[in-house]
This record gives C-alpha cells, sequence and structure tokens, in this order.
C-alpha cells in the first residue's frame, strides 16, 4: 500500500550567518585618496565625513616614495581635522595595517590609537586612526604628496574650509620624480594575514 503525504514538506530556515566583525577607521591623509585605497587591494565602505576634536596634522619623519615628511596626528587642544570613516573587514584592516607598518607590539611606524570621531550630521562613532609611532624631526610634505592628499579630500567630499586649511601647509618642491614605485604589490599581499 502506498501512502500519500498530505503535509507539505518545510524547508527548515539556516540561520543567518553571524555578520563579521568590522572596524572603523578614521582616514586623515593620504588614505583619504581612493587611488591610494585601491593599491591597498581593499574596498572600504566609506560610512561618514567625520572629525576629529582636539587633534591637528603634522608632518614628520621622511617618505623616500613622496620625498616628505608622511603625515600623522598631533594633539592640540582646541583643533580639529576632517577625514572619511571607513568599515573595514579583518583582512582589509589588515592590509591597512601591513602598507602603514602597524605592528601588533607596537613596534612598526605606525600604531592604533582610538578615538571618538563625530560625522558631518552630529553622529559620535568608536574609530581607530593610525598614529606615527616616533615622530622623527618635522618635515614638510613635498607639494606633490600635499596635492595627492587635498585630492583624497575633494574626493571624499570634506568641507571646503579643511580643504583651503590643507592648501595652506607649507610644502616644499620634491627633489624628484615622485611618487616612487613602492614594494611589488603581490610581494606585499603574500606576506599578509588572512583574518578570514
Amino acid at each position: 500500500m502506498t501512502r500519500t503525504l498530505t503535509t507539505p514538506l518545510t524547508t527548515l530556515a539556516r540561520p543567518k550567518p553571524a555578520r563579521r566583525p568590522t572596524t572603523l577607521l578614521f582616514a586623515y591623509g593620504a588614505t583619504l585618496n581612493p587611488e591610494h585605497i585601491m593599491v591597498r587591494l581593499c574596498k572600504p565602505k566609506p560610512v561618514a565625513t567625520a572629525r576629529l576634536a582636539d587633534y591637528a596634522l603634522g608632518f614628520y619623519g621622511y617618505s623616500a616614495i613622496w620625498d616628505s615628511g608622511l603625515e600623522t596626528l598631533l594633539d592640540q587642544p582646541g583643533a580639529e581635522v576632517w577625514g572619511v570613516l571607513y568599515e573595514l573587514s579583518a583582512t582589509e584592516l589588515d592590509r591597512f595595517d601591513a602598507w602603514q607598518g602597524v605592528k601588533l607590539d607596537g613596534g612598526g611606524s605606525y600604531f592604533h590609537y582610538p578615538a571618538e570621531v563625530i560625522g558631518a550630521d552630529g553622529t559620535a562613532y568608536d574609530a581607530l586612526f593610525h598614529r606615527k609611532t616616533e615622530m622623527g624631526p618635522p618635515r614638510p610634505p613635498s607639494r606633490d604628496y600635499l596635492d595627492f592628499i587635498i585630492a583624497g579630500a575633494h574626493a571624499r567630499g570634506l568641507p571646503g574650509d579643511h580643504i583651503d586649511a590643507l592648501g595652506r601647509i607649507a610644502s616644499v618642491p620634491p627633489s624628484y620624480p615622485v611618487p616612487m614605485a613602492h614594494t611589488d604589490v603581490k610581494a606585499l599581499a603574500s606576506k599578509l594575514s588572512c583574518a578570514c
């Protein structure tokens, strides 16, 4: 005897995969520029333009790539720096960190620094930013490097008065054509950890 199933079969609902953790990173210098981001093999999601209170942009140390001082943020009560807030996966953060020379033991060129940033709409966000570990001597940016940062500020829609202030930063002409080629992207990518 054959039985006919009269109750419809239901598919068991699969639980939705847990959302992978992300990090909010406040970008304020060359990492504003979409060209710079593409080279880093990631596509971070811009969440908001935001400002960081009581900090100012400074240039220290030296980059042979740009024949320039490199940007960092300095404590300065009453000042503010505008940037973009990126949402990064763990893998994207690893890639950013590798390019910035961030090391978990604090021995790299930059380190993670926590801060509260305020979006253009007034929303407060807990974020990280990259801050130089050792400043080295103050050194002005090369004109080309500063122009690259300003192009990124335009691309990310930062306020006009902030962009104007960037344009007033003292800069120097590079002594050779910049940017010089950086480490081969594939070679660097092979060294990245994957937090997939």
